[in-house]
C-alpha cells in the first residue's frame, strides 16, 4: 500500500488516486488476470483428456495435478505479479462475502455426503480400490479448504470444482463423460459437465480482458512514480 501512495504522491487530482488503488486492488480478488487463463486452459485440458484419453496412470497424474499447478500458480501471480507495489487488498461486497460462503458450504456438504456414502460401501469394495477411495476423499476434502482460501469469485469456484472433482474421479480410474463420447452416461451428467468447458471460455476471455487492463494500470502507476 505504501508503494502505491508513493507512486501516486503527486499534483494529479486524488480522484485518479482512488480509481487507481481501486483496479489495482481488484488483482487481490476479482481480477484473475493470467491466474484466470491458466484456470481456463487446465479446465478445458482436463475435460477433453478425461473424456477422449484412456485411463492411463500418465493422464490419472495429469489430472490429478492439474489443480494443484492452477491454485499455486494463481496464488503465486497474484501476490508476486499482479501485486508487485504492494499489498492492497479489495473490498469485499456484502453479495460477494455471503456468495463465497455459499460456495464452501456447498463444496463441504458435498465432500461430507460422497465421504458418508463411501464409508457406509467400504465393505463392498473390491480389492486394491482402497487407495483410489483415500485419493479420492482426499481430494474432495481439499475443495471446501480451497473454496474458503483460493476460489473468490464464482468462475474461479466452478473452475476449481470441475479440476478437482475430475482429480478425484482419476484416483478411481474415471473421469466426466462428454456428449457425443459416453453413450452409456445419463443425459444430465453429460449436460452438467458441459457446463464446465463453456465457463472456462468465459474465464480465459476475462483473463485477457483483466491482463490487458493491469498492463495499462502498471504503466500509468510507473510513469507517476517516475514524475
Amino acid at each position: 500500500m505504501a508503494a502505491i501512495r508513493k507512486a501516486c504522491a503527486g499534483p494529479q487530482p486524488l480522484n485518479e488516486m482512488e480509481a487507481l488503488t481501486r483496479s489495482y486492488a481488484r488483482y487481490s480478488r476479482s481480477a484473475g488476470g493470467l491466474g484466470s487463463v491458466l484456470g481456463g486452459v487446465l479446465c478445458l485440458a482436463s475435460y477433453f483428456t478425461g473424456a477422449l484419453l484412456p485411463s492411463t496412470s500418465a493422464v490419472s497424474g495429469a489430472l490429478v495435478a492439474m489443480p494443484f499447478v492452477w491454485l499455486a500458480t494463481k496464488q503465486w501471480l497474484a501476490h508476486s505479479y499482479y501485486q508487485r507495489f504492494g499489498r492492497v487488498e479489495e473490498q469485499e461486497t456484502r453479495t460477494d462475502r455471503w456468495t463465497h460462503r455459499f460456495c464452501v458450504a456447498v463444496s463441504l456438504a458435498v465432500a461430507l455426503g460422497i465421504t458418508v456414502f463411501g464409508l457406509i460401501g467400504l465393505g463392498n469394495l473390491p480389492a486394491g480400490a482402497l487407495a483410489g477411495l483415500t485419493g479420492y476423499l482426499a481430494l474432495l476434502w481439499l475443495l471446501p479448504l480451497a473454496a474458503w482460501r483460493w476460489m473468490r469469485s464464482a468462475t474461479d469456484f466452478i473452475v476449481g470444482v470441475f479440476l478437482i472433482c475430475q482429480a478425484a474421479l482419476a484416483c478411481v480410474g474415471q473421469a466426466y463423460p462428454m456428449i457425443g463420447v459416453s453413450p452409456d452416461a445419463s443425459w444430465h451428467l453429460t449436460l452438467t459437465a458441459l457446463m464446465f468447458p463453456v465457463v472456462a471460455v468465459f474465464m480465459i476471455a476475462a483473463g485477457i480482458r483483466d491482463h490487458r487492463r493491469f498492463q495499462s494500470l502498471r504503466q500509468r502507476l510507473e510513469e507517476l512514480r517516475r514524475a
